[in-house]
């Protein structure tokens, strides 16, 4: 069974950031990666609190 994520977490599947209140992503680098595709192993929306 996969491993479903917090809804209040980012969408994205590399960042483990809180979602913004208005988007489920925490910030527009993410948001724009994921719509491209853009494949990593880590994150790099900078945030303090990705993991």
């Amino acid at each position: 069974m996969a491993d479903e994520k917090n809804e209040n977490t980012c969408a994205r599947e590399t960042c483990g950031c809180p979602s913004s209140q208005d988007s489920k992503y925490c910030s527009e680098g993410c948001e724009d990666a994921d719509k491209v595709h853009v494949m990593e192993i880590a994150c790099s929306c900078h945030h303090p609190e990705c993991r």
